[in-house]
Order: C-alpha cells, then sequence, then structure tokens
C-alpha cells in the first residue's frame, strides 16, 4: 500500500485507483436500488477493522441492529464484534434532524469518534431540500472540508430514479468529491449485469473502463478484472531513459529547469501508454524554453 493512500477492502478495485483512497478525502459510490451501495461502504468499514482502524457508521437508514443483522446475512459476524469493542460507532439519524448540516455533521463525528484519521461512512448522504442551491453548495462544501480534517470519508449517493438524468441538487456533492465511483445494475443476470465504472479520481490515474463485479457471501463486492484490463494502468518504465535524457536538458535553465525536471519525473512515474513519449517530452521542451530567461 502506498503511503498516503487508504485501502477500499474493495476486491480488485484499489489497483484501478493507484492503490486506494488518497487520505483524508471524500469518496462517493453512487447507484440506484440494489446495487451494493451500503455492501461496499460496510466492506470499506470492515477492511479498516481489521487491521485495528476506527470507524465512523452514519446511517440515515439502517439502525445498528439493521446493520448487524445485514452483516451477518452477507457473512460478517465480526462487525457485531467491532461494535462491542467500541471500534465501530453507529450513529442513526434522520434526515430532518440537520436543522444546520454543515454544523451538525461534523460535530457529530467529532464528538462521537474523537480519534483522528478514522474512515467515515455516510449511508446515504441526505441534507435539506429546503435551502437555495447557492446555500446548498456553500453548507455541503463546509461539511466535506471538515470531515476531511478528521479522516477518509466514503459516502453513499442514491441516484435518481430514471439512473440517467442528474439533477444539480445530486450532482453537487459528485463536483466537490475527490472520487466517484458509479455502481449499475442492469438486472439481466449477464456478465456486464452489475457494471463499476470510475468516474472521477483526484490526482491519480485510474481505470477508465466498464468492470463486472459481483456480490458474493462472506466476501462482498469483487470486481472482475482481466490482467490486461489492469496492464493498462500500471506505469511503464521501458521509457525511463527516455525521461531521463528530456530531465538532462533542462538543467541549464536553472530554476524554470528543476521545476520543469520535477513535472516531468511526476509524468515518468505515471506514464501508463505503451506509445513512445519521445515527441511529447520534444514538445513540452520546445515550449517551455520559449521566453525562457525573462522570469522565473
Amino acid at each position: 500500500m502506498k503511503k498516503g493512500r487508504v485501502s477500499t477492502g474493495i476486491y480488485g478495485l484499489d489497483e484501478l485507483i493507484n492503490e486506494g483512497f488518497r487520505e483524508n478525502t471524500i469518496n462517493i459510490v453512487r447507484g440506484g436500488t440494489g446495487v451494493g451501495k451500503t455492501t461496499f461502504a460496510l466492506q470499506y468499514s470492515l477492511f479498516g477493522l481489521n487491521r485495528d482502524e476506527k470507524v465512523l457508521y452514519v446511517s440515515f437508514e439502517m439502525s445498528q441492529e439493521q446493520i448487524i443483522r445485514d452483516s451477518r446475512d452477507i457473512g460478517w459476524k465480526d462487525i457485531e464484534y467491532h461494535i462491542e469493542k467500541g471500534n465501530l460507532k453507529v450513529i442513526h439519524l434522520f434526515g430532518e434532524d440537520l436543522t444546520f448540516p454543515s454544523l451538525d455533521i461534523a460535530e457529530m463525528v467529532r464528538k462521537t469518534m474523537p480519534d483522528k484519521d478514522m474512515r467515515i461512512v455516510i449511508d446515504p448522504l441526505t441534507y435539506p431540500t429546503f435551502y437555495s442551491e447557492k446555500e446548498k453548495r456553500k453548507s455541503l462544501s463546509t461539511i466535506f472540508q471538515d470531515l476531511r480534517t478528521l479522516g477518509t470519508a466514503v459516502i453513499v449517493l442514491e441516484e435518481p430514479a430514471d439512473g440517467n438524468h442528474v439533477n444539480e441538487g445530486s450532482a453537487m456533492p459528485l463536483y466537490l468529491a475527490d472520487t466517484v465511483i458509479h455502481l449499475q445494475n442492469l438486472g439481466f443476470g449477464e456478465m456486464y449485469d452489475r457494471t463499476l465504472r470510475i468516474m472521477k479520481h483526484r490526482g491519480s490515474k485510474h481505470g477508465e473502463g466498464l468492470y463486472p463485479y459481483s456480490i458474493e457471501n462472506g466476501l462482498g463486492i469483487v470486481i472482475h478484472t482481466s490482467e490486461k484490463q489492469v496492464e493498462r494502468i500500471r506505469p511503464k518504465n521501458k521509457f525511463d531513459d527516455k525521461f531521463v535524457e528530456a530531465i538532462e536538458k533542462t538543467k541549464h535553465m536553472g530554476i524554470s529547469g528543476e521545476r520543469l525536471s520535477a513535472r516531468m519525473e511526476s509524468l515518468r512515474k505515471n506514464w501508463t501508454s505503451d506509445e513512445d513519449p519521445s515527441q511529447i517530452l520534444k514538445l513540452v521542451i520546445k515550449e517551455e524554453t520559449r521566453g525562457y530567461g525573462k522570469k522565473t
């Protein structure tokens, strides 16, 4: 696991998102009814719990007893153990309880679980609809910023009933989140019946395909990716000599060259294409040296 990464616990997902969520981020799981959003949230929680992490689970739909029952049904009896030990805290709320959502959720998290850098789950995200869109955005942005200081959050978002239309209200969390994962169930019982798509993963390379998944008793969500699909997003080191050669050419540029070489090094570490980068590197050097010396 990379430093600064939080494993999702979802089998097959980490290798599609550069080894997990970034620490202290907001990660949304979006989808319609019955696609496995709560399973994703519980699986994410359980993975951390079994590695001595703390988890706070804020539920607007299920009580602690319902969470225990549903976890038992899928074969996760250890959820109850973690609740008894105090490693997993469950807060059951109703949407109308949040009169001032920008203040209440974060404060509730702090009071219930004072630990920092924990796993936080909100299932599903609910906030009042009587605010204006501008007020909602400001309020939601505040919630997300506060949660980022407390840990790494997975937030479940219910998809509109038609599955295709995203109104401004439901789209707002998608804009503000660091990662958005879309789960879909077509209901036909075929291989690509259930699919996962990574719509957004800020600051990281990620798989851009549609990935079939299943929900297995005792395991949870399992993503069925081929080695070829995973290979497409793995950084390639066979062109390292091309990057070294290009970086060498920036050395005469002083501070500007140092900045450019750092950017090229970042590109090298994240180069996933089978195409030779020489042409791109030449273009970059040509453009960056234009007007060099006027300012640094």
